[in-house]
C-alpha cells in the first residue's frame, strides 16, 4: 500500500522549508512532505511517486513562479493526480489565477502569504479530512457497485433457471395433458361398445358403473383440454393491435348465454367500454372466462344481474365485472388465480379451478393486473387492467 504524501512547491527555497517544518510539525508522522523548487521537478516527483503506489492527498504552490505559475501547473497536476486537494499561495489577490484553477484544478483553497500557521495548519486538515472522506465514500460506493452488480447476476441466473423450470413444466403439462387423451379415449370408447352390444346383458348396477366410468372420462376431456388451453396461453406471445371492448364483452356474453334455456340474466354495461391494446385472441379468452364464471355463479339466482364498468387511470383501463351470485369469503381470495383453486365443490358448481390462472397468465402478459373482491350471499366482483388503446379507430 502507498504512502499518503503532501506536495509544497516554491521557488523560494527558505518558503518551501518552512512550509515543510510547519506541516511536519501539525500533521500525523505517516504523510510524506514532498517539495519542489519549481514546475519540473514537481512534475518529477509526482510521476515516481505516482509509479511507486504513493497517494497525494495535497499540493500546495506558490502563483507567482518563474516559468509556469501556480495556477497553470495546479491544473497540469490535477491530471496526474485529480483526487489530490490543491491549495494557492499568493502573495497578491491575483482573482484570474485563482478562477483559472478553480476551473481547471478544482481549487481547494487560496491562503495569503504571508500565511498564518494556524489558517495554514487548520486549512491542509480540512483539505485531509475532505480526502479521506471521499477516499472513504469511494470505496464504499464501489463496495455498492460490486455487490449490485454481483446480486444483478445472481438475479439474472436465477431468473434464467426460474425460466427454464417454467418452460419445462409448461412442456410436461402440454405433454402429460396431450398423453392422457389417447388412453382415456380408448377407456371412453371400450365403455361406449360395452353399452351398445352387451348392455341388454347387463345388470343395471352395472351399466350405471360403465355411465359413471364414461362420465368421468367426460370431465376428465374437460380437464385437459383447460389444461391444454393454459399451457398454450403460458407459451403464447400476444399479437398487440386496438381492441373494441365493448363488442368483444356484448359479442363473448351472447356466445355464453345462447345456448342456456330458463333463465333470467340482466346484462348490463355501463357507458361505452373503451378500446384497448391487447392480443384480441386472448382478450377474448379473459372475457369469456369472466362471464362464464359470473352466468355460472349466479344460476341459483331468481334472476342473475351482471354489470361492466370501466375507469381510467394514467394510460391504463380497469374493467371491472359484478355479479350478484353466491359469493365467497375473501379469507381464500389469494389461492383463486393459481391453478386447480376452487372455492365451490364439484357437485355444487362444474369447473377446475383453471379459469381464473389463465385470466391471470394473460393479463400479466399485456402488463396488467387483475383483482378480485366478493362476499358470501351477496355476489363478485373480478377486476383487471389494460393498456388504453392509442388506435384511432378503436372507440369507433
Amino acid at each position: 500500500m502507498g504512502r499518503d504524501k503532501i506536495l509544497c512547491v516554491d521557488d523560494e527555497e527558505m518558503i518551501v522549508d518552512a512550509l515543510k517544518m510547519e506541516l511536519m510539525s501539525s500533521l500525523p508522522e505517516n504523510i510524506v512532505i514532498e517539495t519542489a523548487r519549481n514546475a519540473e521537478e514537481a512534475f518529477q516527483i509526482v510521476e515516481e511517486s505516482v509509479n511507486q503506489g504513493d497517494n497525494f492527498i495535497v499540493i500546495i504552490s506558490d502563483q507567482r513562479m518563474p516559468g509556469i505559475p501556480g495556477d497553470v501547473l495546479l491544473a497540469d497536476l490535477n491530471k496526474l493526480v485529480p483526487d489530490a486537494l490543491k491549495i494557492m499561495l499568493t502573495g497578491y489577490t491575483d482573482i484570474d489565477g485563482i478562477q483559472y484553477a478553480i476551473n481547471n484544478a478544482g481549487l481547494f483553497r487560496y491562503i495569503q502569504k504571508p500565511w498564518s500557521r494556524e489558517d495554514l495548519v487548520l486549512t491542509v486538515r480540512q483539505a485531509i479530512d475532505k480526502y479521506n472522506t471521499k477516499k472513504e465514500l469511494d470505496e464504499k460506493t464501489r463496495q455498492i457497485i460490486k455487490m449490485n452488480e454481483e446480486l444483478e447476476r445472481k438475479v439474472r441466473e436465477r431468473t434464467a433457471q426460474l425460466s427454464d423450470a417454467i418452460k419445462e413444466l409448461e412442456a410436461f403439462a402440454y405433454t402429460v395433458s396431450h398423453d392422457l387423451k389417447s388412453p382415456l379415449r380408448s377407456i371412453d370408447y371400450y365403455s361406449k361398445y360395452i353399452l351398445e352390444d352387451h348392455g341388454s346383458e347387463l345388470s343395471e348396477e352395472v351399466r350405471n358403473m360403465i355411465l359413471n366410468i364414461r362420465d368421468i372420462c367426460g370431465n376428465m376431456f374437460d380437464l385437459i383440454d383447460n389444461l391444454l388451453l393454459y399451457s398454450m396461453t403460458a407459451k403464447a406471445q400476444p399479437e398487440f393491435a386496438a381492441v373494441d371492448m365493448d363488442v368483444l364483452f356484448r359479442t363473448t356474453f351472447e356466445e355464453i348465454v345462447k345456448p342456456i334455456k330458463n333463465r333470467s340474466i340482466v346484462f348490463e354495461i355501463e357507458g361505452r367500454l373503451p378500446g384497448v391494446t391487447g392480443d384480441v385472441v386472448l382478450l377474448k379468452q379473459v372475457v369469456s372466462n369472466i362471464l362464464s364464471n359470473a352466468v355460472k355463479f349466479t344460476r341459483n339466482r331468481e334472476q342473475a344481474r351482471i354489470s361492466v364498468k370501466h375507469s381510467t387511470d394514467g394510460n391504463m383501463i380497469r374493467f371491472s365485472v359484478t355479479d350478484n351470485g353466491v359469493g365467497f369469503n375473501m379469507k381464500y381470495a389469494s389461492k383463486l388465480f393459481g391453478i386447480f383453486q376452487r372455492m365451490h365443490t364439484q357437485s355444487e358448481f362444474e369447473g377446475y379451478g383453471i379459469g381464473l390462472a389463465t385470466v391471470k397468465k394473460i393479463i400479466d402478459k399485456h402488463g396488467g393486473d387483475v383483482g378480485i373482491s366478493s362476499e358470501e350471499g351477496v355476489g363478485t366482483t373480478v377486476s383487471f387492467s389494460l393498456p388504453l388503446s392509442t388506435g384511432k379507430d378503436s372507440d369507433k
